[in-house]
């Protein structure tokens, strides 16, 4: 096969597999996009599309400071499913739990203020305040 050959099934294969879209933005709209990509550490191709899928599959872009109090929430629930887990390993080596219900109840809450924080976040409300401390060690 010659160099040509290739390059030309190579475009083809590319065209079947891949669409090109063509966007046309105001000055001003394309500035502000323009600002956005740069802070973002983007082209502004890149970005524009990593916006659009993400409008597509229905995810937000979270404000950097949202986004952290997240991760640290996020990092809270996987360390409290470990100690459910190692509550579980141990209920069952002695074969019953003192109180069932109330594991579920926390996690049913945690559930619950998860939801609103992402909530907070998607609607690009102020910064999501940490959980009242209800009382419980």
């Amino acid at each position: 096969m010659t160099r040509e050959q290739y390059q030309r099934d190579y475009r083809q294969q590319y065209r079947d597999h891949a669409k090109r879209v063509n966007l046309t933005f105001s000055l001003a709209e394309y500035r502000s996009i323009a600002r956005s990509a740069k802070d973002a550490g983007s082209p502004v191709a890149a970005y524009v599309k990593r916006l659009a899928l993400q409008a597509h599959e229905g995810r937000s872009v979270a404000p950097e400071e949202i986004a952290e109090q997240l991760a640290d929430l996020e990092r809270v629930i996987r360390t409290i499913a470990n100690n459910v887990n190692q509550m579980a390993r141990h209920s069952n080596r002695i074969a019953h739990v003192l109180d069932e219900q109330e594991v579920f109840l926390h996690i049913a809450s945690l559930q619950t203020e998860l939801r609103e924080a992402i909530s907070r976040a998607a609607s690009g409300q102020g910064s999501a305040q940490a959980p009242e401390d209800e009382g419980d060690p």
